[in-house]
């Protein structure tokens, strides 16, 4: 009994069970976190926000995960549409290193371990630009956060900007000088180095300044080191590299993972741009890393647009209905036959594994296939979406 409680609020954890969670870290870097996202959020998000993101080739890891996300599972290409460096209609807009252009003269702001200061007045610059009125979400990257000021450059600058440019800041109104649309800052940790994580001024230690931070004020951070750091099975490797590399763990925990899964079902094709070519993030030897940035992103961005996890992860949001389980017939029922007919039906495992995926046109039916455990169950229609954890036993 005792182990069942255990394993149920671990499970509540990982979808998230407060809704003042701020940071998108290994516990939300899940498909069946992404999947229990109700859709409105998810459209709002898209159809809001316009994103200036700066980074080299670490940074890498979102932009190619986001990129990729829409040719993962059929319908996923409209409800996670993107755009690379334009505005278009009912897709997420995201300026690929649109800010290094603007630093001072003479500064390298290429991302935030070039110069520990040059990402301010580049973003000064960018958001002063009537060109870019409508970007209304910024975010830097790292490539090695190892033995930088975090506290009195990187957490000190953006504080400075969120002052200036974030919702009642003073630079945010209509008179000269002004810019109209206030502005969300998205805070990163930087990624995992092999053997060299933990003490002072190392990735770890740099993580927990930045999300300690974020979480006292109310700011979201992806978190590139828990992610890095984490398994699919949620283990912590405090030895790991950037591409999932663990002598503690015996090999590389992705990889292994990957080759597990297969294409389309467990795992997407990272890509270059929308609809390019498939790439691994950069310095990955997989997909998976990236995989699961994008889903944190995704998830950052349905927070901002107003997802409360708390409220919605066992009850409809959008129409009527609710799932019922029940457990002597082994029987899954939807109280809303209408809303559901012709819903995708996602069921994961306690691991974040995929074990069945459908598309139901009856109210009912039967799991008696499944193993005892505990399960994330989602039904998702066009204006609907559900999801309920059961346990199996």
């Amino acid at each position: 009994m005792m182990k069942k409680y255990l394993l149920l609020a671990l499970l509540m954890f990982s979808i998230g069970s407060s809704g003042q969670s701020y940071i998108a870290d290994y516990t939300v870097a899940k498909e069946e976190v992404l999947r229990s996202i109700p859709e409105a959020y998810i459209d709002k998000a898209r159809n809001e926000f316009k994103i200036a993101y700066q980074h080299t080739s670490h940074g890498t890891h979102v932009s190619y995960g986001l990129y990729g996300l829409p040719d993962y599972k059929p319908g996923d290409e409209s409800l996670f549409a993107i755009s690379r460096n334009s505005i278009v209609d009912n897709k997420l807009a995201l300026f690929d290193n649109a800010l290094s252009s603007y630093a001072n003269p003479g500064e390298d702001a290429s991302d935030l371990s070039r110069n520990e200061r040059a990402f301010i007045d580049a973003t000064r610059h960018f958001l002063d630009d009537v060109a870019n009125d409508e970007v209304n979400v910024i975010m830097w990257s790292w490539c090695d956060i190892a033995g930088h000021q975090v506290e009195a450059n990187y957490l000190d600058g953006m504080q400075i900007l969120i002052d200036e440019y974030g919702k009642g800041g003073s630079k945010i109104g209509s008179g000269i000088g002004q810019r109209p649309l206030p502005v969300h800052f998205i805070f990163m940790t930087g990624h995992a180095n092999l053997n060299n994580n933990t003490g002072v001024g190392k990735p770890k230690n740099q993580a927990d300044l930045i999300t300690n931070y974020c979480r006292s004020n109310g700011y979201y951070c992806l978190d590139y080191y828990s992610i890095d750091s984490h398994c699919m099975s949620d283990n912590y490797y405090s030895d790991c590299s950037d591409d999932g590399a663990s002598n503690i763990y015996g090999g590389n925990f992705y990889k292994d993972y990957q080759n597990s899964q297969s294409l389309g079902h467990g795992y997407y094709e990272n890509k270059k741009v929308p609809a390019g070519s498939a790439v691994y993030g950069e310095h990955n030897s997989q997909h998976i890393t990236s995989n699961r940035k994008a889903y944190a992103m995704w998830w950052i961005l349905a927070k901002l647009a107003g997802w409360n996890e708390t409220a919605t992860s066992s009850n409809t949001v959008f129409d009527k209905g609710d799932i019922h389980f029940n457990q002597t017939q082994k029987k899954l029922t939807f109280t809303d036959s209408e809303a559901v007919r012709n819903a995708s039906l996602r069921i994961y495992n306690l691991a974040g594994s995929l074990v069945m995926e459908k598309v139901i046109s009856t109210p009912s039916f039967s799991l008696r296939h499944l193993k005892n455990g505990l399960y994330i169950v989602s039904i998702a229609g066009r204006h609907n979406s559900l999801t309920k954890k059961i346990v199996i036993q």
